[in-house]
């Protein structure tokens, strides 16, 4: 669906920064500088939750002779700077594999705008693509229609190794976007699962002042809410300040729904925008349930008490969550990232200026139906295919297993203290030093041919504490931890660190396969409707009731058809 697919897009720089716990704090470390159980399997693992030890199981990592050469494309932004007289094709992390694996790394394309424009071009002219390609969305379900990309279900159970099947084990879901026909047609990345988790970012100082604690439930949040409208929180003597920030532009009809400034907490369990399961095991859309038009309902109501701020259908993320870091909104939801950029920036600038601005991660208060609930991360951000004609898979696994093994805390990670020497770490007496960088921190993210995971370890995968939990409490074991504290904010780290506490709590939706054939045609009329029906119920200029009206409308104009097919593409993909 397009608002997925334009929520992907909006991410994956995010996930870039977080790759192979890589600082993506703007380089702020305000302040002073640890979920998921496993089932029984032979990956990595620890019972020690103070530090995980691993038992590596990467492949023979026997090195190919002659070494094997690996077309792929590269996209780069303006802050993809080399150093050293390195290459796109010469550099710490190609060295690396070369001299270790035999696995070369030629860059068929080299792109600084769109490279779905290109591979699409390449389709239309018949010219052949690069052997590996990353890709996502209707890119990837018109690669498969091409013929062009191979099935990789023979090469997965030949090539993989046993701790890169166990994740995939775990993480079963994650192949239903990539099957097709019964057959698999790309290696999905794995989620940490916080990638767009959010929490309860608070203005701090002002619960202090008015005597408040952080809210729980429904219940404590109005009364927030309203001090933190009424009672001049700020201590300036005007009526200037609104509970919370809420970004309803956020370009893909989803009011309710922004990668910041978020309200989807109200609907507890009950999110719209996803594909949830009723008692029976069917499929709803999750717009049309009555936990929505309850949210709804407590959404108008703090509109018309002056909770939220009277432009916020007009507001996109970015804006809003200004409204927050500046002092006009007392109130946030977001990610655990965000503690670094917009937040942790903000923090920091008020630092410099000796002014007080106190901002603290929470977990989530329950929804207006004593539910605690969150949209949940998708459970991959992007897929690697494989063009027909290659035949190297058994390289592709070799370099897949490595970079899995750094995240997950292998001992025998090769880039432990990071990519590249005088990129993102120097070493100092023969220690590694991330802060004082000369020149700054540059990322080398871009020029890995594969990363098969969004930061840190992939959910469910390894016992204990997350490593944000870890070092959020203190804990500085191993050099995985010592960089994450070295690299990012103490509010990027805690925030994370609350994000993981709701894992449980989290909705993922029950469909992520391609738009079927009546979705094709009618799901942006549809989510018009659901768009103004939100905002026109908020803004009090229909009434809660038209809600019903609007779920009879969403199912007679093609939603009723759309849930049909929906369930039956699921059914297929078992």
């Amino acid at each position: 669906m397009k608002g997925q697919r334009k929520l992907i897009a909006a991410m994956i720089s995010i996930i870039l920064c977080m790759s192979m716990v890589v600082a993506c704090s703007n380089g702020t470390n305000t302040g002073n500088s640890p979920e998921v159980k496993e089932t029984e399997s032979t990956s990595p693992t620890s019972t020690n939750e103070e530090s995980p030890t691993v038992e590596p199981q990467p492949n023979d990592r026997t090195k190919f002779d002659p070494p094997v050469t690996i077309t792929a494309a590269l996209q780069l932004k303006p802050s993809d700077k080399l150093r050293n007289g390195d290459t796109p094709e010469d550099n710490p992390i190609s060295r690396w594999f070369k001299d270790n694996l035999g696995i070369v790394t030629k860059y068929k394309w080299v792109v600084t705008d769109s490279l779905e424009t290109k591979v699409r071009l390449a389709m239309t002219s018949g010219e052949a693509l690069p052997d590996v390609l990353s890709t996502s969305g209707t890119l990837f379900e018109d690669l498969v229609a091409s013929g062009k990309i191979q099935s990789i279900d023979e090469a997965f159970e030949k090539y993989a190794t046993e701790r890169v099947k166990d994740s995939y084990i775990k993480n079963p879901e994650i192949w239903n976007s990539v099957k097709r026909d019964g057959k698999i047609y790309g290696l999905p990345t794995i989620s940490n699962g916080i990638v767009g988790a959010t929490v309860m970012w608070v203005r701090q100082d002002w619960l202090d002042k008015l005597g408040l604690k952080a809210p729980t439930n429904i219940a404590e949040f109005d009364a927030v809410m309203e001090a933190f409208t009424n009672q001049d929180p700020d201590r300036n003597n005007k009526n200037d300040t609104y509970g919370l920030a809420l970004g309803g532009n956020t370009g893909y009809y989803h009011p309710t729904s922004n990668y910041m400034a978020d309200t989807s907490f109200i609907f507890g369990q009950d999110q719209p925008y996803l594909w949830i399961k009723d008692e029976s095991g069917s499929l709803q859309y999750g717009s049309t349930l009555s936990g929505v038009k309850d949210g709804l309902g407590k959404l108008k109501d703090w509109f018309t008490k002056g909770y939220l701020s009277p432009d916020f259908g007009t507001q996109d993320a970015a804006k809003a969550m200004a409204d927050f870091t500046s002092g006009k909104a007392g109130i946030a939801f977001a990610p655990g990232w965000s503690g670094g950029w917009p937040i942790g920036t903000a923090v920091a600038e008020a630092e410099g200026k000796n002014q007080s601005l106190s901002i603290k991660p929470y977990p989530l208060p329950a929804g207006v139906n004593g539910e605690v609930g969150r949209q949940a991360s998708l459970p991959s951000y992007g897929t690697y295919v494989f063009s027909k004609d290659f035949n190297q898979m058994e390289a592709i696994f070799k370099y897949w297993d490595t970079l899995y093994g750094c995240a997950i805390e292998d001992p025998k990670c090769p880039f432990d203290k990071g990519y590249g020497e005088g990129y993102d770490y120097v070493l100092k007496d023969g220690k590694p030093e991330w802060k004082d960088v000369p020149d700054g921190i540059v990322s080398l993210n871009a020029y890995l041919m594969l990363s098969p995971a969004s930061g840190t370890s992939p959910t469910n995968v390894m016992e204990g504490p997350n490593i944000y939990q870890r070092v959020a409490s203190g804990q500085l074991n191993n050099v995985f931890e010592q960089k994450l504290a070295a690299s990012n904010g103490k509010l990027t780290i805690d925030g994370f660190a609350v994000a993981y506490e709701q894992l449980a709590q989290d909705v993922p939706s029950g469909f992520y396969g391609a738009n079927t054939t009546t979705m094709k045609e009618k799901w942006d009329q549809l989510s018009t409707l659901e768009e103004q029906t939100f905002l026109q119920i908020i803004y009090g200029k229909q009434p809660l009731d038209y809600f019903d009206t609007f779920v009879k409308q969403w199912n007679d104009q093609g939603g009723m058809q759309i849930t049909k097919e929906v369930n039956e593409a699921v059914t297929s993909m078992k």
